[in-house]
């Protein structure tokens, strides 16, 4: 019933029938309280999700960010790594994104970003204030933009960065995330799958080239058969497997 619920909650945000507040009140009554934290930054307040590890051992914080169509509950992709690496050592924060931009171009992406970065730097002042090393997993849009923000040192630097099917619609500002994430030196694990759509499939060729004509270390493709939120186990799989080689 809790999946079913949150489902629903994906639709009405995925198709702008309801408001970042509408949906944020309607997880706040089917969540537990203690799930919940509202932090605030310079322009309002927004939900973060926090689990704690259910492990005698604190590996880091995780924290999920998803892409600009859904929300920290997300019962796809988001959701099920929130859910899942508590039982592997890693506390988990998820935090709800501003809502979608109708265009994407350079002039409407900087007051998006703005907003953007001021939810995602008091998140990271909360995961800095737990033990262990700090992951940031984001997806789509989300993904994409954290990328520039790390590369132009705007945003405190993660120990690890996991890309979902991150891009822009925006070719050209797709492109610089593409040179961004070869640009800047935080191990990266860029998935992607099949079921991607062009923007993304395309990105990959690029990606690799840049990163591998920078030299950075420890990047990482993959392209799963299926499709990232219809099968989260095997995405687990990966991020988890990726989290272990690099020594997390």
């Amino acid at each position: 019933m809790r999946e079913i619920l949150l489902a629903s909650l994906l639709l009405l945000s995925a198709y702008g029938r309801a408001t970042e507040f509408d949906v944020a009140g309607d997880i706040q009554r089917q969540l537990p309280p203690e799930e919940i934290s509202m932090l605030k930054n310079a322009e309002q307040e927004f939900l973060t999700l926090e689990l704690k590890t259910m492990t005698p051992f604190t590996k880091g914080t995780v924290i999920l960010i998803p892409d600009w169509s859904q929300h920290a509950a997300s019962p796809r992709a988001i959701n099920f790594l929130r859910t899942t690496l508590i039982d592997y050592g890693w506390n988990t924060i998820a935090m709800m994104v501003p809502e979608p931009l109708t265009t994407v171009d350079s002039e409407t992406l900087i007051s998006y970003q703005t907003d953007f970065q001021g939810r995602l730097a008091e998140v990271l002042k909360r995961a800095a204030s737990k033990p262990g090393n700090l992951i940031i997993v984001a997806q789509g849009s989300s993904g994409a933009l954290i990328n520039t923000m790390i590369q132009s040192e705007q945003i405190s630097a993660p120990q690890g960065l996991i890309l979902l099917s991150a891009y822009l619609a925006d070719v050209k500002l797709n492109q610089a995330v593409s040179l961004a994430i070869s640009q800047h030196k935080i191990p990266t694990l860029d998935i992607m799958h099949h079921q991607d759509n062009s923007i993304v499939s395309a990105s990959s060729k690029i990606r690799l080239q840049l990163t591998r004509k920078s030299m950075k270390e420890l990047y990482r493709q993959r392209t799963l058969t299926g499709s990232i939120d219809d099968d989260p186990e095997w995405l687990f799989k990966e991020v988890y497997g990726w989290l272990t080689y690099i020594g997390y």
